[in-house]
């Protein structure tokens, strides 16, 4: 009797743990996460669930510290003289993100595919250009009317700057791969992740705001030769512009410490 009793108890302790696994592996956002990363999409805050081994669920931010860059003595030629320009610059990313982690092979391995949102700032790099007071930027030229109706396109305004900005679109689909999981196993409290993926954020534009405080305006590499005379110097900005417009994913490569709360 005692062997039958015995085989009972057992019987139902193994239902029960088998039980417990089939709810565990199964139930949906049955744990919580969260992780901090560094990496190529800036410093990263997220939290994390999971929707059955095969599947996670994240979400959170990721930045950039503000940049700033400052240059005082950019050498140029105007009117037959030389002169030299001061830069300003700014750089800022900032982005929200929802992202859904796959498992191609469930709870056998934490490689996992994954496809996604970004969305934050579109102007993520601003330059102010300071004219040399000896040497004047005054000849702007006026792009045709079809293309920029508002004015000048590289003129100083009246304090002798000449606004500029790059931006891309705010909204950013993202795909990926990587290694480790939304919430780490039951039995680990932490673990270390890794993911390697782009950001499609479009092709990047190149403004200039009007010296008539009108607005924002799409440049191209032309409009910029009225202030560089140097055929080399003007060379080298439609090199830049080339290379601006083919540029359109942002790398995204990152290590994450992540924790499971639940």
């Amino acid at each position: 009797m005692k062997k039958i009793s015995s085989c009972i108890v057992l019987l139902l302790m193994i239902t029960s743990s088998a039980k417990a696994q089939y709810v565990d592996d199964n139930m949906l956002f049955n744990h919580l996460g969260a992780s901090v990363s560094l990496g190529l999409d800036g410093i990263g805050i997220e939290v994390s669930t999971t929707a059955t081994q095969w599947a996670g669920v994240r979400a959170g931010i990721s930045f950039f510290p503000n940049i700033s860059y400052s240059l005082s003595d950019i050498n140029y030629k105007r009117h037959n003289k030389d002169g030299k320009l001061g830069l300003d610059a700014t750089f800022k990313k900032v982005d929200g993100k929802i992202l859904i982690d796959g498992y191609p092979f469930g709870s056998k391995s934490s490689f996992h595919i994954t496809a996604g949102l970004f969305f934050g700032n579109s102007e993520f790099l601003t330059v102010d250009l300071k004219e040399d007071p000896n040497v004047p930027i005054d000849g702007g030229i006026v792009p045709p009317a079809d293309r920029n109706p508002i004015g000048y396109a590289i003129d100083p305004d009246e304090n002798g700057i000449i606004k500029l900005r790059m931006k891309y679109n705010s909204v950013k689909p993202y795909i990926g791969i990587g290694i480790g999981r939304a919430v780490p196993k039951a039995g680990k409290r932490i673990a270390v992740a890794a993911d390697l993926g782009v950001q499609f954020h479009g092709t990047p534009k190149v403004q200039a705001y009007s010296p008539e405080g009108t607005g924002w305006m799409d440049i191209e590499a032309e409009d910029f030769y009225s202030i560089v005379e140097k055929e080399k110097d003007q060379e080298d900005i439609k090199d830049a512009f080339d290379i601006i417009e083919k540029v359109k994913v942002w790398p995204v490569l990152n290590i994450r410490i992540t924790g499971r709360i639940f």
